[in-house]
């Protein structure tokens, strides 16, 4: 009997061939590849209950799954639905990895203080705080012409702040201008001191003749010429302007720009008007070549609130384009935070188009039907997500989002610590109680440097 067993052959069944899409449907219980398993926690995915994993350096490197094109990332939503808590858990646990480094423009705040000021003060770190001529001895300012900075992009960025002062440079301006900044380096460094925009001032109210070409061009014309630009410095350096003590000066010393969490607290400076604009001008480039050290191992994030403001301003869009388009080679992760996509009217302001097509993720919270219907429209998001969107209750109620990580796309929910929950409540004010879920609290570790 046995020999008979072994002389009959097994049975074999062919096999299956379908789509993913199909087996998806047929065997519900098997959940979609995560990205990769390296990184920090985000939360966990909503369909198939696993740990959701995202880390933009990982996913850029060549070992990952499916690599993205640049770590760069947009985060959109309505308030209240949990953006900003997911950027600050995000930089809490980043913190633990040695070699990640972050600067953060925090525009939003309450009682003076921006969103930030919570975490900073439990990390052990002091935000660097903006405004108004130095107003109760806080204010810090920032020098355009920072030496640091290299003498090219010290040129783009006062056309910048002219132009969002005064609007377009014609070319007889900027070659003012652009005569004006070499008279005032010179002049600076005949005195043995830094230059500043004092300095650019002058120059365009008292020029000297110069040659254009083989053309000579009188101090007249100098003036004339000059006269858009010398307007709009006279707003940025007159003790009697608004804008005063922000940019006109020596930059502020003990900044400390090695620190791996910097704070950049913008709140005291009004969001309308030209202040906002004018410092992302002069920020974007200061980083660029004072925070980020060129051969070191330091991976950066840098985090922009309200980030319209760069966006919707084109002379800044055009500064920070370059910073972002570069941030392979400087070891960037760029994420801007909006509320609405369709604000920006990006058809109009090529340049921050370029930069949201340079974003390889894009989280989305709740938004209403129309603005749902314009970000899917533009993102090309498939029918699921745009439904997702809307469903403020459900789908994408506080916490979960819709994360589209190069070619895959996830429902996600957030989750976070007790400690992480205090750090990042934003609902004080609007709270009768904390309504938070009990949870594990984690521990903080402290930024600041040992005392030697």
């Amino acid at each position: 009997m046995l020999e008979l067993i072994r002389r009959q052959s097994q049975t074999k069944r062919r096999a299956l061939r379908t789509t993913t899409a199909t087996a998806s449907g047929l065997y519900p219980a098997v959940g979609s590849p995560s990205s990769d398993h390296r990184g920090v926690i985000i939360g966990r995915e909503i369909y198939s209950g696993k740990a959701y994993i995202y880390d933009p350096f990982v996913l850029y490197d060549p070992s990952a799954r499916e690599r993205l094109p640049s770590g760069h990332a947009l985060i959109l939503g309505k308030s209240g639905f949990g953006k900003s808590s997911l950027e600050k858990c995000y930089v809490l646990r980043q913190l633990r990895f040695q070699n990640r480094s972050f600067a953060i423009l925090d525009a939003q705040g309450e009682d003076g203080v921006g969103e930030w000021d919570s975490i900073a003060r439990a990390l052990g770190v002091t935000p660097i705080r903006l405004v108004y001529g130095g107003e109760d001895g806080e204010g810090v300012r920032l020098n355009p012409l920072d030496p640091r900075i290299p003498a090219q992009y010290q040129f783009k960025i006062l056309c910048s702040m002219v132009e969002i002062i005064g609007g377009p440079l014609a070319s007889e301006s900027e070659f003012a201008l652009a005569t004006a900044h070499a008279a005032a380096q010179e002049r600076a460094k005949a005195a043995d001191r830094v230059a500043v925009l004092s300095d650019i001032h002058d120059a365009l109210t008292n020029p000297e003749p110069a040659m254009l070409g083989q053309r000579r061009v009188s101090t007249e014309d100098m003036v004339k010429w000059g006269q858009p630009a010398s307007l709009a410095m006279d707003q940025l350096c007159s003790p009697t302007r608004d804008l005063a003590g922000l940019f006109n000066g020596p930059t502020t010393p003990g900044i400390d720009l090695d620190a791996r969490l910097i704070v950049f607290d913008l709140t005291r400076l009004p969001r309308e008007g030209e202040a906002m604009p004018l410092l992302m001008s002069v920020i974007g480039p200061w980083l660029r070549y004072a925070w980020i050290k060129p051969g070191d191992s330091i991976k950066r994030t840098l985090i922009v609130e309200e980030a319209w403001h760069i966006l919707s301003h084109r002379p800044v869009a055009r500064l920070f384009e370059e910073f972002v388009r570069y941030g392979r080679r400087l070891g960037l992760s760029f994420w801007a935070i909006l509320h609405h996509l369709g604000d920006l009217m990006v058809e109009e302001a090529p340049e921050a188009a370029a930069i949201m097509k340079l974003t390889a993720t894009r989280v989305l919270y709740h938004m209403d039907k129309a603005e749902a219907d314009v970000t899917a429209d533009y993102l090309q998001l498939p029918d699921w997500a745009r439904e997702a969107l809307v469903d403020g209750a459900s789908r994408c109620a506080p916490g979960r989002a819709v994360w589209q990580v190069g070619n895959r796309m996830h429902l996600v929910e957030h989750i976070r610590s007790a400690t992480e929950a205090g750090l990042t409540n934003t609902n004080r004010k609007m709270s009768e109680a904390s309504s938070e879920t009990q949870s594990i609290a984690a521990p903080i570790i402290s930024m600041r440097k040992s005392k030697v």
